[in-house]
């Protein structure tokens, strides 16, 4: 192991840097940390051309240059090209939080430079095959989805919901839906499915041939209140939280409630579920 100090100006950021954007507020704690007590933890770089291709420690180095320093410790490693993407991976995905987006943007990489399998990739990350699968589906099968798991608007879990959704329109109304009122993901695993099966029964229902093709019928996304038994709107509904026993007594209350009110003359008609 070669441990020696380089000039930040004779080192070079990696072709492909997992961390698209860094918050400023992190990179300031660090600098500031940096003009304290130093660099601890070296750089990991290898020789390229002449010059010195960081393999591990991007962020320290963007860090003490903002620190003002002109040199950090650096372990240099003679690395293959293959060699040198795996150690990144360790250090980015086993000892730093990437988010869900920036892990979608890696695996892709390692798929299209290196020519790996999920399979490979997943040997290598030490994730399942579905997690590897379910975050390249993300960042290469809908950009806006992926751009609201990197704001924060949405959880991962939902936008991985949300991606069994083959219609376009349905996702964005749901994913505005979630965006505005919140939806936990067994609720949206419970929309998806009824809209998945109401889809199969339009199918079923229309007969295809080649010349008239298939319509689906345009359905209303209602819900019944379950105080007042009014079919609402989705987006007018509201969610709250109880515990069981909180949410038994205020349905039994809203029972007595409604036995107290006199008996409807006109039959309820219901509408369906979505």
């Amino acid at each position: 192991m070669n441990l020696r100090h380089i000039n930040l100006s004779s080192l070079d950021l990696p072709e492909f840097e997992a961390h698209n954007n860094i918050p400023e507020h992190q990179l300031t704690e660090i600098s500031d940390s940096i003009k304290k007590i130093g660099v601890i933890e070296p750089v990991i770089v290898r020789k390229k051309n002449k010059r010195y291709e960081i393999v591990a420690g991007c962020i320290r180095y963007r860090a003490a240059k903002l620190a003002g320093l002109k040199a950090v410790p650096c372990i240099i490693l003679s690395l293959s090209d293959d060699e040198a993407e795996i150690m990144k991976i360790h250090e980015n995905l086993k000892r730093i939080n990437l988010d869900h987006v920036d892990q979608g943007n890696t695996f892709i990489m390692l798929r299209e430079k290196f020519n790996m399998t999920e399979e490979g990739i997943s040997s290598i990350v030490g994730k399942s095959v579905s997690y590897i699968s379910n975050h390249i589906n993300l960042v290469s099968q809908d950009k806006e989805l992926a751009a609201d798991v990197k704001s924060g608007l949405l959880s991962f879990s939902q936008a991985r919901e949300l991606l069994k959704v083959s219609d376009i329109a349905t996702r964005r109304y749901y994913q505005k839906y979630c965006e505005r009122e919140g939806a936990t993901v067994e609720i949206l695993r419970q929309w998806i499915k009824e809209y998945k099966d109401r889809q199969a029964i339009d199918v079923k229902s229309e007969p295809s041939s080649s010349s008239t093709p298939i319509r689906y019928e345009q359905h209303s996304d209602l819900r019944i209140c379950e105080a007042c038994d009014k079919p609402t709107k989705i987006t007018d509904i509201r969610q709250v939280f109880y515990c069981p026993s909180c949410h038994t007594a205020i349905k039994q209350a809203i029972s007595d409630e409604k036995n107290k009110l006199p008996p409807k003359n006109h039959t309820d008609t219901h509408q369906e579920r979505p």
